[in-house]
């Protein structure tokens, strides 16, 4: 089902945007912006918003750094998360940890537009609106449907890369990222894939 203003696009033109989308992406080196995280909540009255810094450096670095309205890390470097509040740090072998393999592995996915090839783990469907093209991906695993319904990544008009996710859970919470001030194959130093 497709909200209001959206249109499944045919599957000659969903392959010809997967296409470009695929080429424009495969060049994507390192990546570092700014985001804006928007949840919704049930249980909550009003929206949560977060802004911090995300870096990501290929295959498999990504530093995921909230600033407002707290101080939170999120760090994958390989097999390993490091995480890191104002109270505590921790590392976790992701090898070793089922959930964090998922969660790491969503969260690089979702960014760097890769669940768009992964057809064993999400159903694809490109959709348009307003003239800007979205994929909406539905969990085939069991793993993945126990913790999301559907995960829109919205591209740029250009088709080089991802400008939003918006994760919904399945506990019917509504996690959106937008992504801002985007700058692409650019050195980033190793010291953000560590906890100081």
């Amino acid at each position: 089902m497709t909200a209001f203003g959206q249109v499944k696009v045919s599957p000659q033109e969903q392959q010809r945007v997967l296409q470009q989308f695929n080429a424009s992406s495969s060049s994507l080196v390192s990546m570092q912006c700014d985001f804006v995280q928007k949840k919704k909540m049930k249980l909550l009255k009003n929206d949560m918003q977060s802004r911090g810094k995300m870096y990501y450096v290929k295959p498999n670095k990504l530093r995921w750094q909230y600033n407002t309205p707290y101080n939170y890390i999120f760090i994958l470097n390989g097999d390993e998360v490091h995480i890191k509040s104002e109270n505590s740090a921790q590392t976790v072998d992701i090898q070793r940890n089922k959930m964090f393999r998922q969660l790491s592995n969503v969260i690089l996915q979702s960014i760097t537009g890769g669940h768009l090839n992964n057809s064993t783990d999400f159903t694809v469907e490109i959709l348009k609106e307003d003239g800007i093209y979205l994929a909406k991906l539905t969990p085939k695993k069991k793993e993945l449907q126990k913790l999301y319904t559907s995960i829109e990544i919205t591209f740029s008009s250009d088709l080089s890369m991802v400008k939003s996710v918006r994760m919904d859970e399945k506990t019917g919470d509504i996690t959106t990222v937008e992504l801002q001030n985007i700058k692409v194959n650019t050195k980033i130093s190793e010291t953000l894939f560590k906890l100081n």
